[in-house]
């Protein structure tokens, strides 16, 4: 089992099914505005429900994989766009017959672009046509035939099994390697396992609150001690006294994150592109220190930015394929629900990335 196949709240069967009945009636998935306005009838915030369905994939396409997908607008679904059906929305209607023939039909498409792929092996040089006709495939499913309209609407929405080109109904294999199903289950269990992001790391040990500013003050002294300047530009104290105080509230979270990621952006390190001086610092290393390991350094870097990803999607509310990783690389579950506990694996992250590059460039020192 996976979140996918979870069972639905009652508002989220609500919203499927307005989707579902308009689609099986008129061969077409209704709009956002329809669906909204059916749903305030009766009692329910259309945008909140879509956002509630579970979702993997966001890495990859902005609003991720569900059982229930829409047009964005910005950070809301577009009025006149689609409110339509994946796959996973498919197996929450295993009790209606059309939804079982589309089902067992996609199943059975997926089936053969898996067998379409073994032309490969036998042409070395030149890439092979691997595209797989919808129509063609349909005509060997008793019953299917007559669904191909329905089908290729939702093999057009379902981007991690199959890559489709919907004005001449071919396609391919999406984000799976194979694709060798005989139900739903497997099929969205196999995803789930492939979309999905990795465990979170350990969280590293966070027991001195002053930890991280030492560490901020070790670097600036080094980076002196090695280039002759300095590095960090100190805030005034009542902005920085926040690294070293715990959370307990979103509020407080989002603020250390603006304090942290505003020390680490202007980083007195010369140019201006990137804008942010921490992106600027690998190079500039580079360039001073000819032993440095850069490769320490690169990944010290990209660690300390990702504090900038979170940071700028909690203070400018934008979702971004690229906040789970980030999530990830901090030892962060997404979203973030225990505010205190991820303050402390921030700042313990971000200390040791300081340490990291402090001791390279103490290492690279002429």
């Amino acid at each position: 089992m996976t979140a996918l196949t979870d069972p639905l709240t009652e508002e989220q069967r609500l919203l499927l099914d307005i989707a579902w009945t308009t689609f099986v009636e008129h061969e077409r998935f209704p709009n956002f505005f329809h669906v909204g306005y059916r749903m305030r009838e009766l009692g329910h915030d259309a945008a909140k429900v879509l956002y509630s369905f579970p979702v993997i994939g966001q890495d990859q396409v902005l609003d991720g994989y569900r059982a229930v997908g829409w047009s964005a607008q910005g950070n809301t679904p577009r009025p006149d766009g689609p409110v339509y059906l994946t796959m996973a929305g498919l197996y929450h209607l295993q009790h209606d017959q059309m939804a079982r023939d589309l089902a067992r039909g996609l199943l059975a498409y997926m089936q053969q672009m898996t067998r379409e792929q073994e032309k490969i092996l036998d042409s070395p040089f030149d890439l092979p046509n691997i595209d797989v006709n919808l129509g063609d495939v349909l005509k060997a499913i008793d019953g299917a035939g007559p669904l191909l309209e329905r089908m290729a609407k939702i093999a057009d929405r379902e981007w991690p099994g199959i890559r489709f080109n919907k004005p001449v109904l071919t396609g391919r294999l999406g984000e799976l390697p194979t694709a060798d199903y005989d139900t739903l289950d497997l099929y969205l269990a196999d995803i789930a396992a492939r979309l999905s992001p990795p465990a979170p790391p350990e969280v590293l040990p966070f027991t001195e609150p002053r930890a991280l500013l030492r560490a901020l003050n070790y670097l600036d002294l080094t980076y002196e001690l090695v280039l002759g300047k300095t590095l960090v530009v100190q805030p005034p104290m009542d902005r920085s006294c926040l690294l070293a105080l715990d959370v307990d509230d979103e509020a407080a979270y989002n603020s250390g994150l603006l304090v942290l990621t505003d020390i680490l952006n202007d980083f007195k390190v010369p140019g201006r592109q990137p804008n942010s001086g921490l992106l600027r610092l690998e190079q500039h290393l580079a360039d001073k220190l000819s032993t440095l390991n850069r490769e320490a350094v690169r990944q010290a870097v990209q660690l300390l930015d990702q504090i900038r990803v979170i940071r700028n999607s909690a203070v400018h509310p934008k979702p971004r394929p690229g906040l789970a990783v980030a999530h990830h690389a901090l030892g962060l579950s997404f979203p973030v629900r225990d505010f205190t506990a991820a303050w402390h694996s921030v700042r313990a992250h971000a200390e040791l990335a300081v340490r990291n590059l402090q001791e390279a460039i103490q290492s690279a020192r002429p």
